[in-house]
């Protein structure tokens, strides 16, 4: 196998001419140059450098190794170079994912903002609810999830990094009478029929414990639906009302009203996850751009 440092020699003594400039080029000794010269010789079993000439000349063998020197030469300097990108984050694979609504808003402004500072960085990119985005992230399937959650951040295996509070508001038909008020209870809903994750989704849990905690009732489910597009048009026809969080109402339904609740609000907070042990090099430059984009979202608001 050729010895990429002898090739760099032998290119460096005929380009030059000479074993001492050569020599003096490379910060070696000149006995130094001399020795991998010969020892590459002996290795290929040709005579490379016509040393009885002044100046030095290669050899017909030499002018054929020193060819493919060039180019063996050139493709390990391009290969240190983008292995040095790799180690700071600037080239190489990363997974993201997020769930729908983050896609909806801000995670493309993120997205656009780091690939303009990484350009040579290959994202993944995919959508997840946060289970099996967190999977992902423990698998090292992914490096960078943003997910929510009710509650506090857990998982020592992981780095959380808060990037907003996603609050929850009340939608019901432009033309239902409470969409006068300017803010509504859960009481006021009672009569109310319900448009609603299925009932082992988190968040229904959380509603219907609100609504027995501070309305005193059940909630009257009467549809059901995994698919967050789905809610908007179910309740600007007047089929139903709901409480949802305010990225999910991006882009706003004409037909819809939104109102604060009057009870501790509810909300989620959403967060960019990684792997706390050994994450991949780009992996801290992405949580900054999603922390950038969030902080500037063009979420709605309230009203």
């Amino acid at each position: 196998m050729l010895d990429l440092r002898r090739l760099r020699t032998l290119r460096e003594v005929l380009d030059r001419r000479s074993f001492s400039a050569a020599a003096r080029a490379l910060d070696y000794t000149q006995s130094s140059v001399s020795e991998q010269v010969a020892t590459l010789e002996r290795e290929l079993g040709v005579s490379l450098i016509e040393r009885s000439s002044r100046p030095l000349r290669p050899t017909a063998a030499g002018e054929i190794v020193l060819a493919h020197a060039e180019e063996l030469l050139g493709r390990a300097a391009w290969a240190e170079r983008e292995l040095a990108m790799l180690a700071r984050g600037e080239a190489g694979p990363l997974g993201l994912c997020g769930f729908f609504t983050a896609w909806a808003t801000f995670m493309p402004a993120a997205v656009a903002g780091f690939s303009g500072a990484h350009p040579a960085v290959k994202l993944d990119l995919h959508q997840h609810e946060p289970a099996p985005a967190l999977s992902g992230v423990r698998a090292r399937d992914l490096d960078v999830a943003v997910v929510y959650r009710f509650g506090a951040e857990g998982d020592d295996d992981l780095t959380w990094t808060r990037l907003l509070d996603d609050p929850y508001a009340v939608v019901l038909p432009a033309g239902d009478p409470l969409a006068d008020h300017e803010h509504l209870s859960l009481a006021e809903l009672e009569q109310r029929r319900w448009v609603c994750p299925p009932a082992d989704h988190d968040y229904t849990k959380v509603l219907r414990g609100l609504c027995r905690e501070h309305g005193g009732f059940e909630p009257d489910v009467a549809y059901e639906t995994g698919d967050i597009a789905m809610v908007q048009p179910l309740v600007a026809a007047g089929l139903a009302v709901c409480v949802m969080p305010l990225l999910a109402l991006w882009p706003r339904h004409e037909g819809v009203a939104v109102r604060p609740l009057r009870e501790t609000p509810l909300a989620r907070s959403v967060w960019a996850v990684r792997p706390a042990r050994r994450p991949a090099p780009a992996a801290g430059a992405m949580v900054d751009a999603l922390v950038a984009a969030a902080g500037t979202s063009a979420a709605p608001r309230l009203g």
